[in-house]
């Protein structure tokens, strides 16, 4: 039987797990030409993940910043895709 209790701990798993290979993709040995928008894009994810789980936790204003927080992350994200492919 699904619950919010069972998605609310499912979304803390993935939210450990999108935090980690952030700061996995924030230290790479070598560095990945698109690094910089990966780092974003996980960071967006870490936001959405956490609204999620503050949604089902009737949290609702923390959880609206947290997806005004992505949105911005993501903003960022096509900033720079935009920056790229105006110099091509």
């Amino acid at each position: 039987m699904n619950t919010s209790s069972e998605a609310t701990r499912l979304l803390q798993e993935a939210l450990t797990k999108t935090r980690e290979a952030a700061k996995v993709i924030d230290n790479l040995i070598v560095e990945h030409e698109y690094q910089d928008v990966a780092a974003l894009v996980a960071q967006a994810a870490v936001a959405l993940l956490d609204s999620a789980t503050l949604l089902l936790a009737s949290q609702d204003q923390p959880a609206l910043d947290a997806i005004e927080k992505c949105d911005d992350l993501l903003d960022q994200v096509y900033s720079i895709i935009d920056g790229e492919t105006d110099d091509e």
